[in-house]
């Protein structure tokens, strides 16, 4: 037997059959380049997700095992191995994603003019057998449980701990403490980008097979607010990549849950609700490939999102967009979209056509009668338009487009996805949609300062709630707005003050500090953030620690004196010293560490400072208290029914039960010493709770761990 250890959570055993233990995103991609056998068997490991990363993606493994190792009707079958809840969920997604959703499922989301259609397009497309009999996914999958820790499939698995198991002695450890990084260079950029008023930037676009290339995603540009249109696998290293980060992006247009296009875990720790723009059946799919993922329930879900419901075929308006869906042919429910906005008297328009068989495939289908007439003829005037920007399926293969669909196109610029490298006879009329690429399709020199102004402006308001309006115009009439590369120096630990204040327009920096023996990161900052004000509201002449440019970033400058007259002004240096002192106590911890400066200053904001001496009961038993607490320092015991169960430590966090579910104390927490708690009121955690998803989420998953 040989161990392969393919990355931070991932080892593959070479045996009797080749074991995958742990299956993060493009793990194929990373087989694929490392050279190495693939799985026959998928062991789901105990950490369902980690770094917003999700440990389960099976998909393209089985993708591989049935069409690339040449599987597909030998009768082999994928083994998909784990705990029951976690195998069976999965499976659930296979089957959602390789045959789409079923009649019954059809009817439960709701309504719709076109869900007869997909259904039947979804079974004509549907994997079958010699015979033409369509395969259930138990024909193409094996589920395999632990039982007793022992699991049987083909050899003899021992699980002996979270995320270790033993085979024949051999010691297999898929715990890792590390995020993991995508399996290609995505050639990050080092200087700042300038917003468009509308554009695309190219987040990707391989499939799940191309090893050196980030799958399928676009970025688009619009009065410089971004839209993700699509999800890649690692997209907070796709974001950063182009200068980005992830709080910038405030909403998503998602064409299918395919997982080169669908990753949206992520989205689900972000501090800001994300609005989810798209027809209601794939949402609904999207909801459902979270849960399987996740282990949590479907209902849970759709709190964490804003959903926009797209009309097909009309266009629907978004702040200034159009957007007009249409369906593709795919093997399940998929759209593309027409993009427009205006530019002075014209319109300037995009369109991502989304995942569609080649056109001489799809008239065959016509020919069948699967497809409609109305719908073969749209999408065949999508590729004769013209358009400011056409990005098309070129992927060919049995449920991919053409390069040669597009022969006709009139559009200003054609951009394939999922084609690694174009005919020859098409080099030089069409181009790839590598990550890195910019399309500017509204000039914005003009619009680019006045995208900033108000971008500070809306920071000042957020930060500082109520701020008067002679302020707001004194520093953003004379703010200025300056350009740092990746891995600049903007402020140096041990220099004076420079005289200004900084405001994070776009990327993210990281906050370093040495203490004189090492140094180390000490938080992060994103786009929303201040860095350099601790130094002027502290009045101390040094900047206690350096801040570097993690990725290409944009600064508005304010004058430091300004700001700090502000403060005077209306009365809110106490309450923000305050503010920041509580914010230094809890952002050591996770995951207030991750969290943005203005969720952590609401917390902070909302926080009682407590001090608990040793014996005493902070939440008893039974009672009907409503209240959430932070340890900062200190320990406590955790007794239910007068039997201890547990320690708490400083970081930990208690009582969001009583919180959140209006359910009496289900155990007592006392102190075990001199401690510190920050406590938060019923009303203020259920606010901030149900308007971040990332607290949220947390929550949900502390609550689903606890003993109620």
């Amino acid at each position: 037997m040989r161990v392969h250890k393919i990355m931070p959570g991932s080892v593959l055993l070479e045996a009797e059959k080749n074991i995958l233990f742990g299956c993060p995103p493009e793990i194929i991609k990373a087989i694929s380049r490392h050279a190495l056998p693939y799985p026959e068997v998928v062991v789901l490991p105990d950490t369902q997700y980690r770094y917003g990363v999700v440990q389960n993606a099976t998909e393209f493994v089985l993708y591989h095992f049935l069409f690339v190792a040449h599987n597909y009707q030998s009768g082999r079958k994928l083994i998909i191995a784990g705990n029951k809840k976690d195998v069976d969920n999965n499976i659930r997604l296979l089957r959602l994603s390789l045959l789409g959703p079923t009649k019954r499922e059809f009817l439960s989301i709701g309504e719709s003019p076109y869900f007869g259609r997909l259904y039947q397009e979804a079974r004509a497309l549907a994997l079958k057998d010699a015979q033409g009999n369509e395969y259930k996914i138990e024909d193409i999958v094996e589920p395999c449980y632990f039982e007793n820790d022992i699991l049987q499939c083909g050899v003899e698995v021992l699980h002996e701990d979270r995320d270790l198991y033993s085979v024949g002695g051999t010691k297999i450890n898929v715990q890792f403490s590390t995020p993991q990084r995508p399996p290609y260079d995505l050639k990050r950029d080092f200087t700042p980008h300038l917003p468009f008023k509308f554009g695309v930037d190219i987040l990707g676009g391989g499939s799940g097979f191309t090893p050196e290339r980030p799958c399928s995603s676009l970025l688009l540009n619009h009065n410089s607010e971004y839209m993700l249109i699509d999800c890649p696998p690692y997209l907070e290293f796709s974001l950063n990549a182009r200068g980005v980060s992830k709080n910038q992006v405030r909403s998503i247009f998602l064409s299918h849950i395919h997982d080169d296009h669908c990753n949206m875990f992520p989205l689900v720790e972000f501090n800001d609700k994300v609005k989810f723009l798209g027809t209601k059946e794939i949402y609904w799919m999207a909801i459902q490939k979270l849960a399987c993922q996740t282990g949590a329930d479907p209902g849970e879900f759709y709190a964490y999102f804003d959903f926009v419901e797209l009309q097909p075929y009309v266009e629907n308006q978004f702040f200034g967009v159009s957007i007009t869906p249409h369906y593709t042919v795919h093997s399940i429910p998929t759209t593309g979209a027409v993009f427009r906005m205006r530019d002075s008297d014209t319109h300037k328009s995009f369109c991502f056509t989304g995942d569609n068989k080649a056109l001489d495939d799809i008239d065959n289908m016509l020919a069948e009668g699967v497809l409609s007439k109305s719908k073969v003829e749209y999408i065949r005037k999508i590729y004769r338009k013209r358009f400011s920007l056409l990005v098309p399926d070129g992927g060919m293969g049995i449920l991919h487009g053409d390069p040669k669909d597009s022969s006709h196109s009139k559009s200003d610029s054609v951009v394939f996805v999922h084609l690694e490298k174009l005919p020859p006879q098409f080099d030089a009329s069409f181009s790839l949609a590598n990550e890195g690429k910019r399309y500017n399709l509204i000039e914005s020199n003009q619009h680019i300062y006045h995208a900033y102004t108000i971008r500070t402006m809306q920071i000042l308001q957020q930060h500082f709630a109520g701020i008067g309006s002679d302020w707001t115009t004194a520093m953003l009439n004379d703010m200025r707005i300056v350009h740092f590369n990746a891995d600049d120096i903007i402020i140096k630990q041990g220099s004076r003050r420079n005289g200004f204040i900084y405001v994070i327009l776009s990327g993210r920096c990281r906050v370093k500090h040495h203490d004189g023996s090492a140094l180390r990161s000490v938080a992060s900052k994103e786009s929303g953030d201040f860095i350099g004000e601790m130094a002027i509201v502290n009045q101390t002449e040094f900047h206690a620690s350096s801040v570097v440019a993690d990725t290409p970033v944009v600064l508005s400058v304010l004058d430091e004196r300004l700001f700090y007259r502000f403060l005077e002004d209306e009365n809110r240096l106490r309450d923000i010293t305050n503010i920041w002192r509580i914010r230094s106590e809890f952002e050591r911890f996770e995951p207030f560490c991750y969290f943005s400066d203005s969720l952590n200053e609401f917390i902070a904001h909302k926080a009682l400072y407590r001090e608990v001496k040793q014996g005493e009961v902070v939440v008893a038993e039974g009672e009907q208290t409503t209240s959430f607490y932070i340890i900062i320092r200190g320990q406590f015991e955790i007794t239910q029914n007068l039997q201890k169960i547990g320690i708490m430590k400083e970081g930990g966090l208690f009582g969001e039960y009583a919180s959140l579910r209006q359910m009496p104390r289900t155990a007592t927490v006392s102190a075990m010493g001199e401690c510190t708690v920050l406590e938060l009121k019923k009303e203020d955690i259920n606010t901030i709770v149900f308007t971040t998803p990332v607290l949220n989420f947390l929550m949900q998953r502390m609550m689903q761990n606890r003993v109620p």
